[in-house]
């Protein structure tokens, strides 16, 4: 695959958290939003798959474009929210993810921010049956 890919956990479709470990270049855009689409439609929510894709993909080339060196992706899907954060790992101190645009953010998530060295977004999900 090309990527230094570390899954913590989530695989067995019982937890409702996974964390990859990517490089940071830039093939870890799609991988990134193959990873996503392919945990939300395994947690059943094909109806924010495309959304949290779409971020997802956005915050990682971001990440890569500001010269992270390693991106971590964590998704959580629990208390009807999908959280999605994008952790930069740098070989240096830098100024953070705050002062980039995120305007798609403002857009299309219910809530978003920023600490340390990671972006976060959250995005509503319908109850499980």
């Amino acid at each position: 695959m090309g990527h230094d890919l570390a899954v913590r956990t989530g695989w067995t479709g019982e937890e409702r958290t996974v964390t990859w470990t990517l490089s940071a270049r830039p093939s870890a855009v799609p991988t990134a939003r193959r990873l996503t689409a392919a945990r939300l439609t395994a947690w059943q929510l094909d109806a924010q798959a495309g959304t949290a894709r779409h971020l997802a993909g956005q915050l990682i080339d971001d990440a890569v474009r500001h010269g992270a060196a390693k991106i971590k992706l964590t998704l959580t899907a629990e208390d009807g929210l999908l959280r999605c954060e994008v952790e930069e790992q740098r070989p240096h101190p830098h100024e953070g993810p705050g002062g980039r645009d995120h305007a798609q953010l403002e857009h299309l998530a219910c809530c978003w921010g920023t600490a340390g060295d990671a972006v976060w977004f959250e995005l509503r999900i319908e109850p499980q049956a």
